[in-house]
């Protein structure tokens, strides 16, 4: 079912108007919304059940969380259960997973979510860089993927429990392998200043 996306448009280019109207005030609205509610509704009955349960789970814990505030403190290293959310789009990480703290303010945390996957590896079964491996000598409780790629910050209120701390060494290795990803050509320059001296 298509969305009438000149409604949409409207509505976002008179925002001051709309912002203070509740949306079921506005009848073709409520019919847009129904409508992608419903091509939602669509979408998640291809799911397995055991994506349907993870939904489930996220979208109770979003509900629940939406009128908190969460201010609590976490050291860096901290392993965090974490929920990332269902709405995301396919190749991002969703759902609950347990996630090591690099930075934080006082809402939210920069995180880099963990997996009991295994890393993807190249064909000489080199692991990739934007992949880290944790092991129980790390802090972790068991052999856990580290997902650099996907770091990122979230809310505080997405925070599940605590499970746990990272190893100093691990963290230092992890923090310096995101600094070479994100900032790529400073590290670049700062590898080739440290060789020059």
């Amino acid at each position: 079912m298509n969305i009438n996306k000149n409604i949409i448009n409207i509505i976002k280019r008179n925002d001051t108007k709309f912002k203070k109207i509740k949306f079921m005030q506005d009848e073709q609205l409520k019919k847009e919304f129904f409508t992608s509610l419903k091509n939602y509704e669509f979408k998640l009955t291809e799911q397995s059940a055991y994506e349907i349960a993870l939904w489930i789970e996220s979208n109770e814990k979003h509900l629940s969380a939406s009128q908190q505030n969460n201010f609590t403190k976490y050291s860096l290293g901290e392993i965090l259960l974490v929920d990332l959310g269902w709405n995301n789009y396919d190749r991002e990480f969703a759902y609950i997973h347990p996630a090591i703290v690099i930075k934080e303010t006082a809402t939210k945390i920069f995180i880099v979510p963990c997996s009991s996957g295994t890393p993807r590896r190249d064909k000489k079964g080199n692991i990739y860089p934007e992949f880290e491996v944790g092991t129980t000598i790390d802090g972790f409780q068991r052999n856990t993927v580290v997902m650099l790629y996907e770091a990122k910050y979230i809310d505080k209120n997405r925070v599940i429990s605590r499970l746990g701390k990272t190893s100093n060494h691990f963290f230092d290795r992890i923090y310096n392998k995101l600094f070479e990803q994100i900032f790529e050509p400073i590290h670049y320059k700062m590898k080739k200043l440290e060789n020059n001296q």
